[in-house]
C-alpha cells in the first residue's frame, strides 16, 4: 500500500501567539521528504513545516507524519 504525503508550511511568532498556515505542497514519493520539506521552508520562509500522510490520494483521512522545525526562519521579533 502506497502512502501519500502533503506538507503544510506555517508562519510562527511566539511573541504574538501566531501560528498561521501558509501553503500546502504535495510531496513526490520518489524524492527525499527531508529535501523537499527544506525547499518548501526556504521558499516560504517557514519555521515550521508539518507533513501529513494518507493512504488515499484525496487526503480525506490524514495523520500527522512529522514536524520539521527550521531555526533559520524563526521569528526574530521581541514584541
Amino acid at each position: 500500500m502506497e502512502n501519500y504525503y502533503i506538507a503544510v508550511t506555517y508562519d510562527v511568532c511566539e511573541h504574538n501567539d501566531l501560528v498561521e498556515d501558509m501553503n500546502q505542497y504535495l510531496l513526490n514519493n520518489k524524492t527525499s521528504i527531508e529535501k523537499q520539506v527544506a525547499e518548501f521552508a526556504k521558499q516560504d520562509v517557514a519555521p515550521l513545516v508539518k507533513v501529513y500522510q494518507s493512504v488515499n490520494r484525496d487526503f480525506k483521512d490524514v495523520q500527522l507524519y512529522r514536524d520539521y522545525h527550521f531555526v533559520d526562519y524563526q521569528c526574530k521579533c521581541t514584541e
